[in-house]
């Protein structure tokens, strides 16, 4: 049974209390695990900073409740050392991300809207059983409003509806590094369930580098038949960026009478697309010149 939707910018940021109401720290950032295992996606753990000392990295199966303005454990001062760590990078699982990290005020594609959207906050379900159920993100003007404290609902309150501005998590592929690659390698996740056509327009919205990885990803077949869906500058701008190998591959699953055609293009010298040059393998990474390196 579900209880109210809850705001990730409502939970982090509040105080995290012992069983004898002493704080330990404040709620900074939730995890989830993008695992190929069916059933809800659940909120994993909770990264708790503190002054002066380590961050904690907590399972879900010591909170005893999350009120208003606080959450409360279940262990106290001496147990919760155990979850020291010394770098938040090293303690998350393979298939773990942080969301107020890799997704709050990141980009997103809808994969079934087939739009690009800044997500403007989080949002989960409470259960009968204590557990934080991510539904999906928020992308409305709306949420920045109320971020802003100019909107009407208070932060964390209960929301009546969902709307049209919230992407169902099961529709939505990250844009952020970390979330990326992890849904990349997450059976589960939506880009692997996209046919040609979504896959296309995927991939004609995010930069090179996703882009020719979320190919990559996918059997020859497939990615030849999204590159002949997608706008042929596109395509271009795809296999110019891949090893030749891989775009061999690819080009090599098309049908001959479009195989040919592509393999007369890509050895033509790289054409002007406005002011940007195409150059096989140095196309500008927009990924690692503005987001840094990967986590």
């Amino acid at each position: 049974m579900l209880h109210g939707v809850l705001l990730l910018t409502g939970v982090t940021g509040r105080d995290v209390l012992g069983p004898d109401g002493r704080v330990l720290g404040r709620l900074a950032d939730l995890t989830v695990r993008l695992s190929d295992q069916a059933g809800p996606q659940v909120v994993e753990r909770l990264v708790v900073t503190r002054r002066r000392s380590p961050t904690l990295v907590l399972p879900w199966a010591v909170v005893a409740n999350v009120g208003s303005d606080q959450v409360v454990l279940t262990v106290g001062a001496a147990e919760v050392a155990g979850f020291e760590v010394d770098s938040l990078a090293q303690a998350l699982a393979s298939d773990e991300i942080l969301l107020r990290r890799d997704v709050l005020d990141t980009q997103i594609v809808d994969v079934v809207g087939q739009r690009l959207a800044r997500v403007a906050d989080v949002l989960f379900v409470s259960t009968a059983d204590g557990r934080l159920e991510l539904l999906g993100a928020e992308v409305g003007f709306g949420a920045v409003l109320r971020r802003l404290g100019l909107g009407r609902l208070g932060l964390g309150r209960v929301i009546p509806g969902l709307g049209d501005d919230v992407v169902a998590w099961s529709d939505l592929h990250l844009t952020s590094d970390r979330g990326h690659l992890v849904q990349l390698a997450t059976p589960r996740a939506a880009v692997h369930r996209l046919d040609a056509a979504g896959l296309a327009a995927l991939v004609s919205r995010v930069d090179t580098d996703a882009a020719t990885e979320i190919l990559a990803a996918r059997d020859p077949g497939m990615a030849a038949e999204a590159v002949r869906a997608a706008h042929p500058d596109v395509g271009e701008r795809m296999l110019r960026a891949m090893p030749d190998a891989t775009a061999a591959r690819i080009v090599a699953a098309m049908a001959a009478e479009h195989a040919e055609p592509w393999r007369h293009r890509l050895a033509l010298a790289p054409r002007l697309f406005g002011r940007r040059v195409v150059r096989s393998r140095v196309w500008p990474h927009r990924r690692h010149l503005i987001r840094g390196p990967r986590r």
